[in-house]
């Protein structure tokens, strides 16, 4: 960091002295300073951000469209209002699939003729096979622990360092140092610091490998993520869709998952392309039409979409909106007092039959209820919105029909 950063950060202590701490406080100078290409679209979807060596990154995500202040005013010795929407995100990974932004790990290259025998002397474990990865430690001379690695070993004397990302200046300096001290010894070493490169995305969770097998190009996709070829503490060059992935099977959950390490220049064309993928397409069911699913017969999916149930429920909504705009989709849509966010429109317009707005979208179930009065959030401000049947004009066709 540089010397105005830390004069900065120096100079916010001094302000902090005589402020109540909170255990879970965020402090802003200097912020935003490091973000990664994916800031901006996180923001817009609720992402909430602590720092860590100057990077922003999320730490959950809250309510879309928050005060600035939301999540300062959150603070609390007990659980923050920040509790509900972690414990959320938590669940989701536990039960389906969620992915964490880890682009702020620090990420170094080792590598030269004297690399392997350079990291098995810097390191306590055994180094991995090519093609593995290890999870190890390098020490103190004192003998207790300085950094926590996790080493990637990309070709005999080639190796991918992930290390925390408080601590890119602290391991880059020892690495350096020690390597500098060593090469006598061991042979030529390169250090590279590629934190700033390459971002990383794990996903995690009884659901991940569906997930992104929907993405992987690969002549065999239904095995591309499969436990025979690509085991537990493995690395894999993988392509999802047009983006290359620098894969590592391991999860810090507790669930299945990976770390899909990737060229920070093409962060956001995989930001949306994981966000599409987790938008799945809803069932015939979920979409209102049951009148063209014969549930009589057997048919490819059927037992899938049984399995799957009513998550969410498409409806129309007849909305009381401003008098210059409608919905184009994507809206969100709230309970009537406003408070809590309950599904999303997919599409809207303007309807010349009922001179307003309307639109359709998916909301959940309890919500499904034809009359039931919600709110849509239209530039930025809440407007009435009510559940009206799925064709509130003609909904018997007479005028298809009988025309």
């Amino acid at each position: 960091m540089t010397t105005e950063y830390a004069a900065r950060k120096n100079e916010e202590c001094y302000e902090h002295v005589y402020i109540l701490h909170h255990p879970d406080e965020e402090r802003e100078a200097c912020r935003p300073l490091r973000t990664a290409p994916a800031y901006d679209r996180q923001k817009k979807l609720g992402a909430q951000f602590g720092q860590v060596n100057g990077w922003e990154r999320p730490n959950y995500f809250g309510p879309v469209g928050a005060d600035e202040n939301f999540d300062h005013q959150s603070r609390s010795f007990r659980r923050g209002s920040w509790w509900k929407y972690a414990l959320a995100e938590a669940k989701a990974i536990r039960s389906g699939v969620g992915i964490i932004d880890a682009t702020a790990f620090t990420k170094h290259i080792v590598k030269g003729p004297g690399a392997s025998s350079f990291l098995d002397w810097f390191t306590c474990n055994k180094l991995p096979k090519v093609g593995r990865i290890n999870l190890t430690y390098a020490l103190t001379d004192a003998g207790t622990t300085r950094t926590e690695y996790t080493i990637v070993r990309l070709k005999q004397d080639e190796f991918y360092l992930v290390s925390a990302g408080a601590w890119t200046d602290y391991d880059a300096d020892f690495l350096i140092k020690s390597a500098q001290d060593k090469s006598p010894e061991f042979g030529y070493i390169e250090i590279q610091d590629v934190t700033s490169q390459w971002g990383v995305f794990a996903v995690a969770g009884p659901k991940s490998r569906d997930f992104l097998s929907q993405l992987v190009r690969d002549e065999d996709q239904d095995t591309a993520l499969s436990n025979a070829r690509f085991p537990w503490l493995s690395f894999k060059r993988l392509e999802l869709e047009m983006c290359p992935i620098n894969a590592i099977r391991v999860s810090y959950t507790g669930e299945l998952g990976w770390e899909l390490h990737h060229p920070i220049e093409m962060q956001n064309y995989l930001f949306d392309l994981l966000q599409s993928a987790g938008a799945k397409d809803a069932t015939p069911l979920e979409a209102d039409l049951p009148r063209f699913v014969d549930m009589s017969k057997d048919f490819n999916g059927k037992l899938q979409m049984e399995k799957i149930g009513i998550r969410s429920k498409c409806v129309t909504f007849l909305i009381d909106g401003p008098v210059d705009a409608d919905p184009w989709g994507r809206e969100a849509l709230y309970t009537e007092d406003g408070t809590e966010r309950v599904g999303r429109l997919t599409s809207g317009g303007y309807s010349v039959v009922f001179e307003k707005s309307i639109g359709m979208g998916y909301v959940k179930p309890s919500y499904a209820i034809e009359g039931t009065k919600l709110k849509v959030k239209i530039q930025n401000a809440l407007w009435d919105a009510v559940v009206t049947s799925d064709s509130p004009y003609d909904p018997k066709n007479e005028k298809l029909r009988n025309g």
